[in-house]
């Protein structure tokens, strides 16, 4: 395989250690409307863009004048905590760090409006490291279809000046059993970060991935540059 000039990233859970907040944080909001839920109640809605989750709630439970009053009431709760209380996971700086010493131009595919992903980003002094961010807004679609990652791609060659090279020479790092499905069905290459504070089991993360990983202190770029088919 050739040495990928583009990866592209999912923000939460892969990047930043946010997933744990994103699951207390929706029953919170609906705790502000009056509603007693726990995070199971949304995993359903887990795969859609944060507008459309919202527009979903209130659809199915009423609250709000209209989903976009509700996106406006979470939108503000979200962003405190993005400002002040995520984290990057372990050994993601380090990564980067290769990677944009080995030329690649990196990406973020995500599920997360852009100024949130972008608060957490600079919380964090990432910044520097994506010069795209893509939503599934943008997109049109849900993670359950591969469109924000071929998105992501287009943008990330328009912006190196690069010819879109083939998917499979392609990486996309995914914490969510859904992105890791659909990115694979396009023909991507997939690291798989399990995150314990995920929906997602590991067993699944793991068997859906072309590399599994814990954490990003077991994978280098090298790795991925001489990997061929299979995984370490």
């Amino acid at each position: 395989m050739a040495a990928p000039q583009i990866f592209i990233f999912d923000c939460d859970g892969t990047l930043i250690d946010s997933m744990g907040m994103w699951l207390d944080i929706q029953p919170k909001l609906l705790a502000s409307y009056g509603l007693d839920l726990t995070s199971d109640d949304f995993a359903k809605f887990e795969s859609l863009s944060v507008e459309d989750e919202c527009k979903a709630y209130h659809e199915e439970w009423g609250v709000g004048e209209s989903g976009e009053a509700v996106f406006e009431r979470f939108d503000a709760m979200l962003l405190e905590e993005y400002r002040t209380n995520i984290h990057a996971r372990v050994g993601v700086r380090a990564f980067l760090e290769e990677a944009e010493q080995a030329g690649i131009v990196c990406a973020i595919a995500t599920s997360t409006p852009e100024h949130l992903v972008r608060a957490g980003l600079a919380a964090n002094d990432f910044e520097r490291f994506f010069p795209v961010i893509v939503t599934t807004e943008m997109a049109g679609r849900s993670k359950d279809f591969p469109d924000v990652y071929n998105l992501a791609l287009a943008r990330a060659c328009e912006l190196a000046g690069v010819e879109e090279p083939p998917h499979g020479e392609v990486w996309v790092f995914e914490d969510a059993p859904f992105g890791l499905k659909s990115a694979g069905g396009a023909g991507y290459r997939t690291v798989g970060i399990y995150d314990p504070h995920g929906r997602g089991t590991r067993e699944e993360v793991f068997a859906l991935a072309d590399v599994p990983i814990d954490e990003f202190t077991e994978l280098s770029v090298t790795h991925l540059t001489h990997l061929g088919t299979g995984s370490f």
